[in-house]
């Protein structure tokens, strides 16, 4: 199977502006813009950012590091997370695994 991320519909989600590329079998794969993201959590899933474009920051619990293209950052279960958008905007794409649907909880802080 071939997909191209330009014929998949684009929704907003909790994280930003996403792409459903794969959201069927053992993981989900996920094309994100973010803007607007908000913190929150999985209980079973990890997931991987791995930054396509961009620049900005990542927040993982309570520590901030920066975060750019080419960089991959695993999510392990639990951890509150966050991207945020630096001066360029930020594309990832998203792998969880497995997928987190009915697995994410906003965190109101």
């Amino acid at each position: 199977m071939i997909r191209s991320s330009d014929s998949i519909p684009q929704e907003k989600g909790h994280c930003g502006t996403i792409r459903k590329l794969v959201s069927q079998g053992p993981a989900k794969f996920i094309h994100l813009f973010v803007d607007n993201a908000q913190k929150h959590y999985h209980k079973k899933t990890t997931e991987y950012y791995y930054v396509l474009n961009g620049s900005g920051h990542i927040s993982l619990d309570d520590d901030i590091q920066p975060i750019k293209k080419g960089d991959l950052i695993e999510i392990e279960p639990g951890v509150k997370h966050q991207a945020i958008e630096g001066e360029l905007p930020l594309e990832i794409l998203v792998i969880e695994v497995p997928p987190a649907i009915g697995d994410c909880y906003i965190v109101n802080e």
